[in-house]
């Protein structure tokens, strides 16, 4: 979000973010920033959620002048920036990151707190008596946990998305989801920009020594949370294909996560579980190194609206076998990447493809870098900037007079008008 900021307002706007606190002792140093108390792991595991909004922080947003507010999650500051946004008038965006209706089968402990805010989403919105009917229908119990976490999860966020004046999605496979899900507002497609990690050869020299990784070893990378969600337990089954061609093939996987320890105790019982490493978490700045000594970066999850790291792999021309075929303007089969079926034979094979053609995998990674190179941070944003700039235009509000219940604070005084366009965003969780 930082950098879409800086870039926003090299354009000429300004930006102010409302995020929930990465930890208690947080103290943030920049003054558009503002960030709210949160606890962990409400709805996942590594998610933050606001609890509290301080009354000075909303005398503070009225202060801003705001034109346009742009809420990036449905947790409680994407809500309030909502209500804000409908209270006052303002034009409404949101971009819907996070396939809820695929994780929240992954985390059925995360059912209270999306029925919670599936009842409070008419409120926000504004929504009749037929948004009520649709809210409470949330709460009546199915068959099994995760067709009732499904249809709240569906339900929920098509009452959210049908009062705002842009909904964008960062990827075809979001845009079909919630076009199936009768969303009526207006849905622009806008993969979110990536810049190059850089790396020097020094770096990647520290890298391989970190983990034994030897010049002609190859290696398959996989970076992001390591979770059931991320179709895993599918990439280590593939691994052991892999290695049974490629006899210096090695598997490294970046990221948090694996909490009850399930992956990794089916990566110790595979066969070539001397070939299989799991770092952990890695500051971003440090990934450059393992993307550029990477043979391959391989993709299983079928849960990602867009795979970002997939686009971080391509900037260093690092070819790409990856399952999902909707989620990326980076890969096309056989081009910049192979796309496999979602099983461990083929996606084993398509990675034992790239490591055993090395001619074809480099022209493949060159390709991916071309794309990658048109989707920086510089040019999406001024892509994102002309969304809201149509959309401040072509959508003026009335002021609605929202009915709260007791429990939700009231929004004060209307803002100031301004010429120029404002984005008030939440902070979005990690993939």
């Amino acid at each position: 979000m930082e950098d879409a900021r800086r870039e926003l307002e090299a354009l000429g706007h300004e930006v102010y973010i409302f995020a929930p606190k990465p930890d208690r002792r947080y103290c943030e140093a920049s003054p558009r920033v503002t960030r709210f108390p949160a606890v962990k792991g409400l709805f996942f595991d590594d998610y933050r959620c606001s609890v509290f909004f301080p009354p000075r922080t909303r005398r503070h947003v009225d202060t801003l002048g705001l034109d346009l507010v742009h809420f990036h999650t449905p947790g409680q500051v994407g809500l309030f920036g909502a209500y804000y946004a409908r209270r006052h008038g303002i034009p409404l965006v949101t971009t819907y990151h996070t396939d809820l209706y695929e994780y929240v089968t992954h985390y059925p402990g995360a059912l209270p707190g999306v029925v919670a805010l599936s009842l409070l989403a008419p409120y926000v919105t504004g929504g009749g008596k037929s948004a009520h009917r649709t809210s409470l229908s949330c709460a009546v119990p199915e068959r099994s946990v995760d067709r009732w976490n499904q249809k709240a999860v569906e339900r929920c966020m098509t009452l959210v998305h049908n009062s705002c004046d842009l909904v964008i999605t960062p990827s075809v496979k979001m845009q079909a989801q919630l076009g199936g899900w009768n969303t009526t507002s207006r849905i622009a497609t806008l993969p979110s920009g990536v810049d190059e990690i850089p790396a020097t050869e020094a770096e990647i020299a520290a890298a391989r020594r970190e983990y034994s990784i030897a010049e002609d070893d190859q290696v398959v990378l996989y970076v992001g949370r390591i979770g059931s969600e991320k179709n895993l337990s599918r990439l280590i089954d593939s691994f052991t294909h892999v290695a049974r061609r490629c006899p210096r093939a090695r598997l490294l996987l970046i990221g948090p996560g694996d909490e009850d320890g399930r992956l990794r105790a089916q990566a110790a019982a595979s066969p070539y579980a001397a070939r299989i490493t799991f770092t952990g978490r890695m500051k971003r700045e440090s990934l450059g190194a393992y993307y550029a000594l990477a043979d391959v970066f391989a993709f299983p999850s079928k849960a990602d609206t867009q795979a970002l790291v997939v686009n971080e792999a391509a900037w260093a021309a690092t070819p790409v076998a990856m399952v999902d075929r909707n989620i990326s303007q980076i890969v096309e089969d056989g081009v910049s990447g192979l796309f496999a079926a979602d099983t461990a034979e083929d996606f084993g094979d398509k990675i034992s493809i790239l490591l055993e053609q090395p001619q074809r995998a480099a022209a493949m990674g060159r390709a991916a870098r071309e794309r990658a190179a048109q989707l920086t941070t510089r040019t999406q944003a001024a892509k994102l900037s002309r969304l809201y700039e149509e959309t401040a235009g072509l959508c003026p509000r009335t002021p609605l007079p929202l009915r709260l219940p007791k429990t939700m604070p009231r929004a004060l005084r209307r803002p100031r008008a301004r010429a120029e366009v404002k984005v008030g965003a939440e902070g979005t969780r990690a993939a």
